[in-house]
């Protein structure tokens, strides 16, 4: 596997979206090359992040809460 078919593929991959023997062949490329590799632990990182960012708490801003809060005693 070349530099650009992974770079094409790479999201696949990290979505565990390839079939078995195309991700072992992307693994072994990432192995061994200094651009691939570093760039898949980047990519990585960012969708760790993205996922904790959107799976986390997420609080309602204070102006919402306080008028839901209105509108359930009134209700």
């Amino acid at each position: 596997m070349e530099c650009p078919e992974v770079v094409d593929r790479l999201w696949e991959y990290l979505d565990d979206e390839l079939a078995a023997e195309e991700a072992a062949d992307l693994r072994r490329h990432l192995a061994g090359c200094r651009t691939c590799g570093p760039r898949c632990a980047c990519d990585r990182a960012f969708l760790v992040l993205l996922v904790r960012s959107l799976t986390g708490p997420c609080r309602a801003p204070g102006e919402l809460r306080t008028r839901l809060a209105a509108l359930l005693r009134a209700g």
